[in-house]
């Protein structure tokens, strides 16, 4: 039976909107302790202490108590109101993504809430700000923030995300862009007050109010104050401020007798009744809550809270364990928190009627402690007695909810610090960035630009572009090319292949971004071959993520060999040296079957990064590319002479092609010769062109006339 409830708690408090919530209440947690230290101060029931704070600090520390006051505990509601909307619009994806900033989404929450009170006087009531309007500052935090992004969505279905030009900043354009999402949301509040003033429905607290006075306010009832108690912690879970609701029915339907001469001759159910017996710490009688949680979890963050909320908790100030712990929308807390002042309310109710402690009769202060409170409104130890046994039986109702609580958090850090250990590894292994995530003018621009990444794969409109750099034999013949990727933005010009790489890996588009180089540049072979440049060969840069996720990968590839019609011998893919390849099974698999394709392989980068030599024959390699660097100073280092000709030799023995990146002068080309290279790439023979303009070069330079593979 437990073990079924922890079950069904635990998935109630995994829920993502109610996570959420609790989430918000922590947030403000500094100012819900704040308030509650300057309340017990300002009601403290001990004149001594009031006395010596009015000579200490004069006549005004009672005006600074309470300007701290309203600036805490009084404006709960519009604190709330931000604190959960930024938790709960943290949880959705357009935020998580960066597309949308959190702070955009709390003010239009912040508008929503204020046009859906709609204060005739001011912008927003004391009523309105503080506790009385909890509830409602939920219900929009959480309303606001799922139909913000639900608008948001659909406006980039209707609209695409192009609606606004490059001119202004990024920052600007993303506002822009949740003009129309923040208008839709505003308007439904508003119009759901409108809507609220026509059917008279907000009436509905006075109705239920006066209800309750005239059926259930019957004194000697206990089925009376079962249902006072019930409602008013059901409402207490749900975010409203269940002592506003019910006890002004109470008082004004048994107010305190000044006189008695019996038992039966006082309204037992009192407000003091349940304040002195019932309510110990506060609602939910939470006192024992806070002695359960030092007692069960002494090692806890909860157990440093409740120590925290003692001094509050003697007063029967409990905000700290209400918004902060927090009991409100805390699943296994609210059985306890129900069950408690029913179970206490009973038992001091049946001690009251059959004369084993005496009625409260004496209007007592409600910040009045424990004991304290029990004799001065009985008069009698049997008073103190009464509250020692309720307290003790809170203690024990609340124990084994802790205990579940418990059980459940350490299952939950055990779980996160899994998470924790795989992100980690995730991270080391992909060296991955968060700059989609971040929230400054860089972040929105990077967005920005995935956004238009992703419109050209969608609407076949790509505005990258592949552009070909010549590889050529010693004679300066071209023997074939390397694809490469390109960008020449409207606005901002240039845009490097590597920030082009970075942006669509963090943005998970690395497989369609390899897809579509691998469909264009092999489109292009295709037309060179038809137009009898049929001897030329095109290498295409294959990305490791690509090779490790794309599960699709070696089909993609055995459907270009179909559908462009080339020989597979002509094509190409070069895998990058200077970035870790992953050596698992999966991978060695993939290449041996696109090397069975045909298809020929390469190493880019080779002699730099991760080098190793049994990359070429882990990796199927019949082709090497020697590293830039150790071109660019083999004219003047003899060492590197000495390892270029190694490789040379190597790939000689091998049978496995080189060929010489980054050659810039007539020297390199000279000396590479001499230690054995046959074909060479760099700007010294030409730039990376555009498809028409290669092909000139080819015509102008020759075509070799046998058969390559490289």
């Amino acid at each position: 039976m437990i073990e079924k409830f922890d079950k069904i708690v635990s998935k109630l408090a995994n829920q993502q909107t109610i996570r959420a919530v609790r989430r918000g209440f922590i947030y403000q947690m500094p100012l819900i302790i704040i308030g509650s230290i300057i309340l017990v101060l300002l009601n403290l029931p001990i004149p001594a202490f009031q006395d010596f704070m009015l000579n200490v600090l004069g006549e005004d520390w009672r005006e600074i108590g309470l300007s701290i006051h309203k600036g805490t505990l009084q404006i709960m509601a519009l604190t709330t109101l931000i604190t959960v909307s930024y938790a709960v619009s943290k949880e959705k994806d357009l935020v998580k993504s960066g597309e949308v900033n959190s702070t955009i989404v709390v003010i239009t929450a912040l508008a929503s809430f204020i046009a859906f009170i709609n204060n005739t006087n001011m912008i927003i009531s004391a009523e309105h700000a503080g506790s009385a309007g909890m509830f409602r500052a939920l219900v929009v935090a959480v309303m606001a923030c799922n139909l913000f992004c639900f608008f948001y969505r659909c406006r980039d279905r209707i609209w695409p995300s192009a609606l606004f030009s490059y001119n202004g900043g990024a920052l600007i354009r993303a506002s822009f862009r949740a003009v129309i999402p923040a208008l839709l949301t505003i308007f439904i509040f508003s119009a759901a007050r409108r809507m609220l003033d026509f059917t008279g429905s907000d009436n509905a607290r006075l109705m239920f109010t006066r209800i309750i006075n005239e059926t259930w306010m019957t004194g000697h009832n206990y089925f009376s104050a079962l249902f006072i108690i019930l409602t008013t912690h059901i409402l207490w879970f749900f975010g409203v401020h269940g002592g506003n609701v019910i006890m002004d029915a109470i008082s004004g339907a048994t107010p305190v007798a000044t006189s008695v001469t019996s038992v039966a001759d006082v309204s037992i159910l009192t407000k003091e009744f349940f304040d002195t017996y019932v309510y110990l710490g506060g609602a939910g009688s939470t006192l024992g809550l806070l002695i359960a949680l030092m007692l069960v979890r002494k090692k806890s963050n909860e157990n440093r809270l409740a120590k925290v909320s003692v001094l509050p908790g003697i007063f029967n100030i409990n905000e700290i364990m209400i918004y902060g712990l927090p009991i409100i929308f805390n699943p296994y807390y609210f059985v306890p928190f129900l069950l408690s002042p029913v179970i206490l309310s009973f038992i001091a109710w049946v001690s009251v009627r059959i004369g084993w402690v005496p009625p409260v009769t004496q209007a007592v202060e409600w910040t009045t402690p424990i004991f304290l409170s029990g004799y001065l409104g009985t008069g009698s130890v049997a008073g103190i007695v009464m509250q020692a046994v309720n307290l003790i039986l809170s203690i024990l109702i609340y124990i084994p909810f802790v205990r579940l609580q418990e059980r459940h958090q350490q299952h939950t850090l055990i779980t996160v610090f899994k998470n924790l250990a795989n992100e980690i590894q995730y991270v080391q292994e992909r060296q991955q960035k968060t700059i989609l995530n971040r929230d400054d003018e860089t972040g929105s621009l990077a967005r920005a630009l995935v956004a238009e990444i992703k419109d050209g794969f969608r609407n076949h409109t790509q505005i990258l572009h592949l552009e070909y750099q010549p590889k050529v034999n010693h004679k300066g013949e071209v023997i074939g090319a390397e694809a490469l990727l390109r960008w020449i933005h409207p606005l901002y010009g240039y845009v490097s292949p590597l920030v082009i790489l970075n942006l669509c890996d963090e943005a998970n588009i690395t497989n369609e971004l390899g897809r579509w180089v691998m469909h264009r540049a092999f489109s292009d072979l295709q037309r060179w071959h038809k137009e009898g440049y049929n001897t030329l060969s095109l290498s295409v840069n294959l990305s490791p993520r690509q090779l490790q996720e794309d599960e699709s990968l070696v089909q993609t590839v055995r459907s270009y060999i179909g559908w462009f019609a080339i020989e597979s011998r002509y094509m190409e893919l070069e895998l990058t040296e200077n970035a870790a390849i992953d050596p698992s099974d999966s991978t060695r698999s993939k290449l041996e079957q696109i090397k069975g394709l045909g298809i020929n392989l390469s190493i880019d980068d080779f002699g730099m990064g991760h080098s190793s030599l049994l990359y070429i024959c882990d990796f199927y390699a019949n082709i090497v590319k020697i590293d830039a660097s150790l071109v660019r100073t083999i004219t003047s280092d003899r060492q590197r002479q000495q390892i270029v000709k190694s490789i040379l030799s190597l790939c000689g023995q091998l049978n496995v092609k080189a060929v010489a990146e980054g050659v810039e002068t007539k020297e390199q080309v000279e000396i590479l010769h001499e230690l054995g290279c046959q074909y060479f790439q760099g700007f010294y023979f030409s730039r990376s062109l555009d498809s028409d303009k290669f092909i000139e070069f080819v015509n102008e330079h020759g075509c070799i006339q046998e058969e390559a593979v490289v």
